[in-house]
């Protein structure tokens, strides 16, 4: 897998704010480009079907916000907040997230293609029928995801917490699960066929369906 790095142009602009740039926006109808926005907190920002793209967000803290239906290209967050956001039917492409918190965001039906998520914790966010490719998920605790119907291809978990994470109904063929931890993952039966694990992962599955392991007499 060859992950598309944000193409990001070096003269962006400072001056505005998200609030400022965003309403405005949003009310004439246009898209946003090329601005770097940081240290701001933004509450109750409702918008819908936008495109953002070559952005920069630095410690930037999203509260009670609905982006439904936005796409963010070529964007990178930093040590920023999005967590409870409502992001359905929306995309992340060619962006990434770094140090950041995404705990509970919802993120059903969205498109999330050629995506850095690096040290981001995510616990209980819903990417359920979202569709998942070239992604790399590093050392993000991503436990009680929501992950169901998803379709997801060449994509890492790398040093990720999956515990109790809800899989059913999606297929993790040709997906490494290997130096993850996957401990009371939800899947139905064939959502693992195909996906790579090693020996202690796969005696955990086994008991997971039920079976006892036992060394012989």
């Amino acid at each position: 897998m060859k992950r598309q790095k944000p193409q990001i142009t070096m003269n962006l602009n400072s001056s505005e704010s998200i609030l400022d740039v965003f309403i405005k926006a949003d009310i004439e109808e246009y898209d946003v480009n090329g601005f770097h926005f940081f240290d701001e907190t933004v509450e109750g920002l409702n918008i819908s079907d936008m495109d953002i793209s070559c952005c920069v967000f630095v410690n930037c803290k999203f509260r009670n916000c609905t982006f439904e239906g936005v796409s963010f290209n070529n964007c990178v967050f930093k040590q920023c907040d999005l967590s409870f956001m409502n992001l359905t039917q929306g995309s992340f492409i060619r962006t990434e997230i770094i140090e950041s918190r995404l705990s509970g965001i919802n993120l059903t039906y969205s498109i999330i293609s050629n995506v850095l998520m690096k040290s981001t914790p995510c616990r209980f966010t819903n990417f359920s029928e979202a569709r998942i490719s070239s992604v790399e998920f590093v050392n993000c605790d991503m436990t009680s995801c929501s992950m169901d119907k998803c379709r997801i291809k060449q994509t890492k978990f790398i040093q990720c917490d999956l515990t109790g994470t809800n899989f059913t109904r999606t297929s993790l063929a040709g997906i490494d699960l290997r130096g993850n931890c996957i401990k009371g993952i939800i899947f139905m039966g064939g959502e693992l066929d195909g996906a790579i694990v090693d020996t202690a992962q796969a005696i955990g599955l086994v008991e997971l369906m039920g079976i006892k392991v036992q060394d012989n007499k």
